[in-house]
């Protein structure tokens, strides 16, 4: 997802049920709510109780949490964090400034990006696409991307048989950017990839960055396209 996709699909208004300066709580005592509705929260946030099924849900200034057993369409955040429980189906996950956090067995159909945070997956969890962030660490435990995992300024960490059926990409740093400092040089980000996982696809680096590879084969499928290394 471009960024220019993404804020305008969290930015978006036209959703059936919105309100201004409070949480939203979908589910429990609540008997007013309908399954597949869309619920949107400007300087509040979205809390859905367990085994609802709902439409798009989306926060500005506010945090998005979803219960176990909860599935949804769209889930956009903007300054606020996605915090899901186990069994959790989605079609995609976005947020702006926020980091996405899934406990087991989420499903996730497209893809799942952050601008600035950090993306963390429990156990058994399944992604359709791909996996994106600029500022922000990657962390998948026992999970399987059905495409790349990329990153600009964050390190990535495959643990307990994950599976990336793409690239892992760390994408070339901009220097006129805010975070485009030279300290960066001597603290690069890192890859840390277990002997249990495996990347199906390449290994493609656009900027210096520290391996941890305990797979000495996939060390063959690192390609170092920075200044200096082509």
């Amino acid at each position: 997802m471009t960024l220019t996709k993404l804020k305008t699909a969290v930015l978006l208004t036209a959703l059936t049920l919105s309100t201004s300066g409070c949480i939203i709580h979908v589910g429990g005592n609540d008997d007013n709510d309908s399954d597949n509705a869309e619920y949107s929260s400007v300087f509040g946030g979205v809390d859905v109780s367990e085994n609802k099924q709902v439409g798009d849900l989306s926060s500005v200034n506010g945090n998005i949490t979803m219960q176990d057993n909860v599935s949804a369409r769209d889930v956009n955040a903007v300054n606020g964090n996605i915090e899901i429980g186990n069994y959790a189906q989605v079609n995609e996950l976005s947020t702006v400034n926020g980091d996405i956090q899934a406990q087991t067995y989420l499903s996730v159909k497209r893809d799942v990006s952050t601008v600035n945070g950090n993306i963390s997956f429990a156990t058994n969890s399944r992604v359709g696409q791909d996996v994106t962030t600029v500022n922000g660490d990657i962390k998948l435990t026992q999970t399987f991307i059905g495409d790349d995992v990329k990153t600009r300024n964050g390190s990535i960490t495959l643990a307990q048989s994950s599976v990336v059926e793409g690239d892992i990409e760390f994408e070339s740093q901009d220097d006129s950017s805010w975070w485009g400092d030279k300290t960066r040089e001597h603290n690069p980000p890192t890859l840390t990839i277990d002997e249990s996982s495996d990347v199906k696809g390449k290994i493609i680096l656009h900027q210096v960055v520290v391996l941890e590879i305990e797979n000495q084969a996939l060390l063959a499928k690192v390609e170092r396209r920075y200044k200096g290394q082509e």
